[in-house]
């Protein structure tokens, strides 16, 4: 029983001798004080209603909600507005001439970032439309095919030209291709005659989920007979599907004054909903409900309780995270230097562990990233090595590998390509024509046409070239890029036939800058091309589908600063043997 004792005395004990117990220590005793604090606090909690804050903020909700889609239905109207009033438009709609409309139309719909835009004769039948193809974008497709607008009532009493008090606008939730939308309708005009109406629509799945960033609540909006069309309540959940559906005294007891309350289980928790009608110009266009989960409507009791559990929580978290911060404080750098070490394993030579201290891991990080720079300087100079044998046995692509890997490296850029992938991209260029080395002379460097069997050694290429390095350990991305490098999304590439998504991202960078750079230099069967042919040759293969259209678009936009680093910056030039440097036969 003694040596039990003494047994158990020794191990309580034991965590006192050691260092990181005397650091927690002080923050054990920080816990006391906050769970006295805890305490103190929830004695001291003021246990009025919160069932007052809970209608306000429910009833706050409802006025946010009602005027988000007054200020949608007013962004509506602005570009109603401007759609009538734009020269062209009422020509265009007499005409159908739906290019003249989309070319009229598409800068007012980006400029007021619209979702939905149609144009509407006089027999109710849409001549025009427009529609957002993503959020977030100002990319617009253009729609028509059978679109009968008349049985609308905002298109109806535009065309029957009514005029209420508010004028000749009118707006409506509608049902459509795109799924529910507010529309807003105005007349087109030309020389005082009507010859169409202009729509202006937002989708409900699109505009609720904003309006309940604003609410900070849950939104549904019902038609007239109570069905619910849109919400931002979750389609399932716990104990399946939602019932939105609103009690038929609700949707009776609308036309009374006073708002409408009522509280339903939904996904097994339970929510007080207040309903209303939808107001837009003085005209109900449908029923909307915000909701609220009653679950933190709590008795003071209750909070306290919670108040309390939270403090203890806190401290305890307190202790923990204080502990972690300074044990992190001391291992973080050796970590750090771990991860870098592992990078650079992997052949990330870019990786640094950018430690700034001035202590010993300090030093030693700095030693680390020092003799990293130097390996990768050391490496970049043995590709080059291996680029200028390429380009003095063909001297017709002198500098070809260079330039490609720099292109390639600066779309990477334009990208957002990491650094890691940067450098893979910038070997795989230098190394990409490596497999010409198999290839002879006779064939390489053949000023005429080449037969099949010429053309096939050459297409062979990429394969040589991959077996000439299958020996070093080389990143998937350079392999990639060696392999890759005439492949086509259309699968008309070689030597893989590869198509679609068998084509990586770096396959597809490495093909645009081998391809410019091939156009745009002379060869021995042909001139140089000029910029121009070089990009309308490429164009014309993004038209095919063969080159990726968002790389080919970003290379596009740096050709002007990529021509001119080319012609002035010596390292894109090449390795040329002269003929002091060419052995002498004799």
């Amino acid at each position: 029983m003694k040596l039990n004792l003494a047994w158990l005395k020794a191990r309580l004990l034991a965590p006192s001798r050691q260092i990181r117990w005397k650091i927690i220590a002080p923050y054990a005793i920080l816990t006391l004080v906050l769970a006295a604090g805890g305490t103190f606090m929830a004695t001291r909690m003021v246990t009025g209603s919160l069932e007052e804050r809970f209608e306000n903020q429910l009833a706050e909700a409802a006025r946010v909600t009602s005027d988000a889609v007054v200020r949608r239905e007013r962004e509506h109207l602005e570009l109603v507005r401007g759609i009538s009033f734009t020269e062209g438009v009422a020509a265009a709609i007499r005409e159908q001439n739906q290019s003249a409309l989309a070319r009229l139309i598409e800068p007012l719909a980006a400029n007021s970032r619209a979702e939905l835009v149609e144009v509407v004769n006089l027999d109710g039948q849409r001549v025009f439309g427009l529609r957002l193809s993503e959020a977030g974008t100002f990319e617009y497709e253009a729609f028509s095919g059978d679109g009968d607008r008349s049985p609308w009532s905002v298109v109806d009493r535009v065309l029957r030209e009514n005029v209420d008090a508010l004028g000749d606008k009118y707006a409506q939730i509608a049902a459509t291709e795109e799924g529910y939308a507010l529309y807003t309708s105005g007349p087109i005009f030309q020389d005082d005659e009507l010859v169409g109406v202009a729509l202006v629509g937002s989708r409900l799945d699109s505009f609720l989920p904003v309006a309940k960033s604003e609410a900070l609540a849950d939104i549904t909006v019902y038609d007239f007979e109570g069905a619910p069309i849109a919400t931002t309540f979750a389609a399932t959940g716990e104990g399946g599907e939602a019932d939105l559906t609103p009690a038929a005294a609700v949707t009776s007891g609308l036309d009374t004054p006073g708002a409408i309350r009522e509280t339903k289980t939904l996904f097994g928790r339970e929510f007080d909903l207040l309903y209303g009608e939808l107001v837009i110009r003085d005209e109900a266009v449908g029923i909307y409900s915000v909701g609220l989960p009653r679950s933190f409507i709590l008795n003071a009791a209750v909070t306290a309780r919670w108040q309390l559990g939270l403090l203890f929580a806190v401290a305890t978290v307190a202790v923990l995270v204080t502990g972690w911060l300074l044990a992190r404080g001391l291992t973080a750098p050796l970590l750090q230097l771990v991860r870098v070490a592992k990078a650079v394993t992997g052949g990330d030579l870019t990786a640094r562990s950018n430690i700034r201290m001035r202590d010993e891991v300090g030093q030693l990080a700095e030693s680390f990233d020092k003799m990293t720079e130097r390996l990768q300087k050391q490496h970049l100079s043995t590709i080059l090595a291996l680029t200028s044998a390429i380009d003095a046995r063909d001297p017709n692509t002198a500098g070809h590998s260079a330039r490609v890997g720099q292109l390639a490296v600066t779309i990477g850029k334009e990208l957002g390509l990491p650094e890691s992938q940067l450098q893979h991209l910038e070997i795989g260029g230098y190394l990409h024509d490596i497999g010409k080395i198999g290839v002879r002379d006779s064939v390489l460097l053949k000023a005429g046409s080449l037969t099949p069997e010429e053309r096939e050694l050459i297409e062979n290429h990429p394969r040589i070239g991959l077996e000439i390095l299958a020996p070093v350990e080389l990143a998937p991305e350079v392999v990639a890029f060696v392999s890759g490098h005439h492949e086509k999304l259309d699968g008309s590439g070689y030597p893989h036939g590869w198509s679609g998504e068998e084509v990586s991202i770096i396959a597809r960078i490495a093909t645009i800058a081998d391809i410019y750079d091939a156009l745009t230099t002379a060869r021995p069967y042909r001139e140089a091309m000029s910029v121009d042919e070089a990009l309308e040759i490429m164009s014309r293969e993004v038209a095919e589908a063969k080159l990726d259209a968002h790389v080919y678009a970003t290379f596009q936009g740096l050709v002007p600063r990529w021509e001119w680093r080319r012609h002035t910056d010596p390292d894109l030039q090449g390795f040329r043997l002269t003929d002091q440097q060419l052995p002498n036969a004799a």
